[in-house]
């Protein structure tokens, strides 16, 4: 039997690019959780059949190479599928491809699946209408960076501040993975962003974000010359970090 995969289309409009008419990383990070969604549906375990058993799927870690720009008015296949979960962590992996079939973004990702009402994290063998053994075990990225290095405020350049309010929210009533995305590339100027390539993003998902919180958003540059942009709430602890990484 051919292995399960899931394709969504997505034409590139005005509204998802950059001041360089590029698709957005927060937009790609959109697409990734539209198909994850729609795919999940069509396996029996989407929003329609966990939300009355009260889970609720959070995306923990994404890891992205992004091999050539994705411009506007292009119209871009994404394709997905789930890999065999672990005992708490289920993994999807992504390619996104161009009209011609052309490879422009790789990317995994692990999210877990928890108890909405206390925060608990669920077994995968919970949903009991997989049969795990017939999962795709292909991966898009051969070493996603799960690991992303922490570091102190004191050791990085303050970029910018933000409080939380109700347009950063979904429906499981915190901030969506996606905005991260836009906070942390707005730890660059668009100067700087202008004479640089995007080659690989990766983001963890430390803490979850409400409205009224205020996070504070740090970067520090790498030995190696990527970049660090995490952002910390007023406690002083890390509710998001990403690495980035580019090319001139």
């Amino acid at each position: 039997m051919k292995n399960y995969e899931h394709f969504r289309e997505f034409p590139i409009k005005y509204c998802d690019v950059d001041f360089k008419d590029e698709l957005k990383p927060s937009i790609a990070l959109s697409y990734m959780q539209e198909v994850a969604c729609s795919s999940a549906d069509e396996l029996g375990f989407g929003y329609s059949y966990v939300k009355p058993r009260g889970y609720a799927f959070m995306v923990s870690n994404i890891s992205c190479e992004f091999l050539t720009p994705i411009t506007l008015g292009e119209r871009i296949k994404v394709k997905t599928w789930p890999t065999p979960p672990t005992y708490v962590v289920f993994g999807r992996e992504y390619q996104f491809l161009s009209e011609s079939g052309e490879e422009r973004i790789r990317a995994s990702s692990r999210w877990c699946m928890i108890e909405y009402a206390t925060g608990k994290l669920m077994q995968s063998k919970t949903l009991d209408n997989q049969d795990y053994s017939t999962y795709n075990t292909a991966k898009a990225l051969e070493d996603p960076q799960w690991k992303i290095s922490p570091f102190d405020p004191s050791e990085g350049e303050l970029k910018f501040t933000i409080k939380i309010a109700n347009s950063e929210y979904d429906h499981n009533m915190h901030v969506n993975n996606t905005r991260y995305a836009d906070y942390c590339f707005n730890c660059f100027s668009v100067e700087e962003l202008a004479l640089l390539k995007l080659k690989r993003f990766s983001i963890a998902y430390v803490k979850q974000a409400k409205e009224n919180d205020v996070l504070s958003f740090y970067r520090k540059k790498t030995e190696d010359g990527s970049y660090l942009a995490h952002g910390f709430n007023e406690k002083g602890e890390a509710v998001v970090r990403s690495e980035i990484v580019f090319e001139k």
